[in-house]
């Protein structure tokens, strides 16, 4: 699943969301994204990707189609724009949305061409992208060894433990940026994403890092660093030309996207109050 990725999704719009109080079901690795299992309207099943690249709830357009979701007027539709490709964007009114065992409702997705952002195809996409206007409401845990996805609107029973921790984040928008250290030696600012399946670079990073800089070449670094303690070896990049990213990105400055090759063994929670990062010690 090395290269597969949809993150960054502009531009942000307000959905009506009843917050729930907490969520804890197992997600699905396949494609190397974090994917959970949805029930729409109390009788469509789907797929969603955890997505702390997307501003807001999307949903696939010919999905939507096919269960015959209630398409509602808008603004008019904008292009949305993501790493590999960019869509048309309509809108869907969602009565209901379970995860787990609570629900959301009243929601309003913006429809769009999941297809149209994605080039590799061959292991399928997901049927929507819950982003930052419900994310930022919880403490968001992705436990990566144990498969396992927690929402909370209360803090995390961590919290009592002390067994974490913190590292600072930068909040663009809805992007999540840190720093990251490459090698021990190359400093480039990243975008934290759970919906990118791997890490991508800039060709200038790759320079940077000693590496190929034509796009799509790819390369495994001996280790990347978010501050001093979230830590990962032996870590797969590929270079990607992000330039219609940042430019939708407007003032967010960064050199490429840590994904689930960086994430996927650590256990981390998303404090969007408080705009740390917390790294489970166990």
């Amino acid at each position: 699943m090395i290269g597969r990725t949809i993150p960054f999704l502009f531009p942000a719009l307000l959905c009506v969301v009843a917050v729930v109080g907490a969520v804890e079901v197992p997600f699905h690795p396949d494609r190397g994204l974090v994917e959970v299992e949805v029930l729409i309207d109390g009788r469509v099943k789907g797929r969603f990707g955890i997505d702390t690249g997307a501003d807001r709830l999307y949903i696939d357009q010919k999905f939507a189609e096919k269960n015959s979701l209630s398409k509602v007027g808008g603004p008019p539709p904008r292009l949305i724009v993501g790493v590999e490709g960019s869509s048309a964007a309509s809108w869907v009114e969602l009565r209901s949305l379970k995860l787990g065992s609570e629900q959301l409702y009243n929601l309003k997705a913006s429809a769009i061409d999941l297809g149209a952002l994605i080039k590799d195809q061959r292991l399928g996409y997901p049927d929507g992208l819950m982003g930052h206007e419900i994310l930022r409401q919880f403490y968001v845990t992705v436990d990566y060894p144990r498969r396992k996805l927690e929402m909370k609107m209360e803090e995390p029973d961590v919290f009592a433990t002390k067994k974490f921790v913190s590292i600072p984040f930068k909040i663009h928008r809805h992007l999540i940026v840190v720093e990251a250290v490459f090698n021990d030696k190359v400093t480039a600012p990243m975008i934290l994403d759970y919906c990118a399946s791997t890490t991508l670079v800039t060709p200038d990073l790759a320079k940077r890092l000693g590496i190929s800089s034509l796009v799509g070449a790819r390369a495994r670094m001996e280790s990347i660093q978010v501050d001093d303690s979230l830590s990962t070896t032996g870590v797969m990049v590929s270079v990607r030309d992000l330039k219609n990213l940042r430019q939708s990105a407007g003032q967010v400055q960064f050199e490429g996207i840590l994904g689930g090759s960086f994430l996927n063994r650590h256990k981390i929670t998303v404090d969007y109050k408080r705009k740390k990062i917390h790294l489970h010690t166990r």
